[in-house]
């Protein structure tokens, strides 16, 4: 090959490689000062390295020095929007972290009066709407619910009379007032022990993973009662899908709720799955048995529930479950591993936190944008660096 011919192929292929890099060609953008593979990294919020441990920093944000106690679940407060509230399983209280995202923050513990029954066992927290009734008179709501069977501290034989309840998280109410010796909870129902799971839809209205008896059940507390009052008549109570979850001890198996389009992703736990349950579908058929004055206490028969993870795949034992932006973020038990997936079910990202088995539970994001996971294991709470 003459010269010519060659200089002629050098900028050839010279300007269909710069070609191919630009927008304007079918590579993706790459922002200066980022490799390729981390510019079109989806979900990095979880890491963008390849997929290790080193690849990520966890940052401790409390410990055993804030009094948690196995924590199962976290989610922050709305009303405030960097305080960070942990749910502990072995002791049934509370740990708060004010201002969580910052080097500055404090820790708070508090365990309500009759926390031995309304948050026993507590699993799972999710906060709910703002306005309560005229008797309570100050905004701001949540919900718990938790893996128990109702048995008093191991006081009394179980009952089964447990399900979720309702509370303040304004800070002069929760833990706080007990004026009728029932503690601050402001509303509970029942026909749900185990219950693994809870996730707010609107007004006091709740989706719940009741393990007992392996179905997901919708409770509507209606009205709250008030503090430490115990009238339920209001509420309603809805049984789907029984039988088609997978209980299994010891390991939440979280709920989150989607009102773009009224779907009900699961952690399905024992069936080693992600479901999507179609809260609109179904029809509501015969009466269960009802045990107190309740509105309503109904089955819900053919309800749509459906794999979205299916089995045999990337999950072990998916527990914690978080929507964020357009990607479902899934913390597996049994693997220590965090996983992103559309909610389609593809598989984006993942990352092994080191953590071990048994470790993840609840995961949620906060007012960084970052993620914060616990470590039931070692009384932790973390925040991952990607």
């Amino acid at each position: 090959m003459n010269p010519d011919m060659k200089s002629i192929l050098l900028i050839s292929v010279m300007s269909f490689a710069v070609g191919c890099g630009s927008s304007e060609g079918n590579g993706p953008d790459v922002d200066a000062g980022l490799t390729p593979d981390a510019a079109v990294r989806r979900a990095p919020e979880i890491g963008t390295g390849d997929g290790t441990p080193a690849s990520i920093t966890l940052t401790e944000i409390a410990g055993p020095a804030a009094r948690l106690q196995q924590p199962r679940d976290l989610e922050f407060n709305p009303m405030r929007p960097d305080e960070l509230w942990v749910v502990n399983y072995r002791d049934d209280s509370v740990t708060i972290i004010h201002d969580a995202s910052k080097d500055s923050r404090t820790t708070e513990y508090r365990k309500d009066g009759y926390a031995l029954h309304f948050m026993a066992e507590v699993t799972a927290i999710s906060f709910g709407q703002n306005e309560t009734t005229a008797r309570v008179g100050k905004p701001g709501t949540f919900g718990t619910c938790g893996e128990s069977r109702n048995h008093y501290d191991n006081m009394a034989a179980p009952n089964d009379f447990m399900g979720p309840a309702l509370w303040s998280s304004d800070p002069t109410i929760f833990a706080k007032l007990d004026p009728m010796g029932l503690g601050s909870h402001l509303d509970m129902l029942h026909y749900a022990p185990n219950c693994m799971g809870i996730a707010h839809e609107t007004a006091n209205k709740y989706w719940v993973f009741a393990g007992l008896s392996k179905s997901i059940m919708m409770f509507d507390f209606g009205l709250d009662d008030g503090i430490g009052n115990d009238n339920h008549s209001d509420g309603k109570a809805r049984q789907y899908a029984a039988g088609a979850v997978g209980y299994v001890a010891n390991t939440p198996s979280h709920l989150v709720f989607d009102p773009s389009d009224s779907m009900l992703y699961i952690a399905d736990t024992g069936n080693h799955r992600i479901a999507r349950l179609d809260t609109t579908s179904g029809t509501v058929g015969a009466a269960l048995n009802n045990f107190e004055r309740i509105a309503e206490f109904r089955r819900v028969d053919g309800a749509v529930i459906e794999d979205v993870v299916p089995a045999g795949g990337t999950l072990d034992a998916p527990s914690g479950l978080e929507l964020h932006g357009d990607y479902l973020y899934v913390t597996d038990n049994r693997t220590a591993k965090i996983t992103a997936f559309t909610k389609t079910g593809e598989q984006v990202n993942q990352v092994d936190t080191g953590l071990g088995p048994g470790a993840l539970g609840g995961i949620t994001f906060g007012p960084d944008g970052k993620v914060y996971i616990v470590d039931m294991l070692n009384d932790r709470v973390f925040r991952l660096d990607p």
